[in-house]
């Protein structure tokens, strides 16, 4: 499934009408592969049950023809959440975790807006992105979901479905929010279909990484390292030991322009 959904996916807008919109391609390889699993015996990884939400919960909008499934949490539950104890109870751990993340997830923007820069020619802010995580997670935290994070794979994703401006992501968000309930639609989709589809759109990228092709002298150790420690274990540990690259050989690079000056 994986193998033929991949390939699906990245040459199927040739093979498909015309008059399909950009991305139908994901949309038919994701449905057929769970119809497969549906009417066949799959062993595979799937989705899985999906948490059940009340359509009727939530926030009301236009005089309750709307109702969104969201659901904002009491400001003294938020405080009286063992939070601290998941660090074993150390206030420096938990503040540690909390840097590290902030640092990931703002070095992966900084890597999408720079690409989509360089490659679309849409201008970016890193102050602007980085006011807008700030308030997206804060959000986040007072309505009970996950922080928000920048992702590579999902851009690149929506890039090739057709996505043009950052409305799509809104019109992602809401429509995600809202059929919420209704999502048990995928409970038999398998695994191996939704990465096929991430795998498509970071290939090109992975097998022929460009940027760091470009890198020379000791940006190239610190850029190649990071890529392969990242690739190894996890993107924090590569965030780590990339800034550790950095930092250990920058009195180097600072002898190495004198040199060349």
């Amino acid at each position: 499934i994986f193998a033929i959904c991949t390939v699906f996916v990245m040459k199927g807008a040739k093979m498909l009408p015309k008059f399909l919109p950009p991305g139908s391609e994901v949309i038919i390889a994701t449905a057929g592969a769970t119809l497969y699993s549906m009417n066949f015996d799959y062993e595979g990884g799937i989705v899985g049950e999906i948490p059940s939400i009340d359509p009727d919960a939530g926030i009301s909008l236009f005089g309750g023809s709307i109702k969104i499934p969201v659901e904002v949490l009491d400001f003294k539950t938020l405080l009286d959440m063992p939070v601290v104890e998941q660090f074993g109870g150390s206030w420096a751990m938990l503040s540690i975790s909390a840097a590290l993340f902030a640092g990931v997830n703002f070095l992966s923007i900084m890597g999408i807006a720079s690409g989509f820069e360089s490659e679309n020619g849409i201008t970016w802010s890193a102050p602007r992105e980085l006011i807008a995580q700030g308030v997206s997670c804060g959000v986040a935290g007072i309505t009970g979901s996950a922080p928000v994070s920048g992702s590579m794979s999902r851009s690149l994703v929506s890039r090739m479905t057709g996505a043009t401006s950052p409305f799509a992501s809104i019109v992602t968000a809401l429509l995600w929010i809202y059929c919420l309930p209704y999502m048990s639609i995928m409970t038999p989709t398998p695994k191996a279909a939704l990465a096929a589809v991430i795998v498509s759109a970071v290939l090109k990228g992975v097998v022929m990484p460009k940027d760091l092709l470009k890198l020379q002298g000791l940006d190239f150790v610190t850029g190649w390292g990071t890529g392969i420690i990242t690739a190894l274990t996890s993107p924090t540990i590569g965030f780590g030991v990339g800034m550790i690259l950095y930092m250990a050989l920058s009195p180097f690079k600072s002898s190495e322009k004198q040199k060349t000056a």
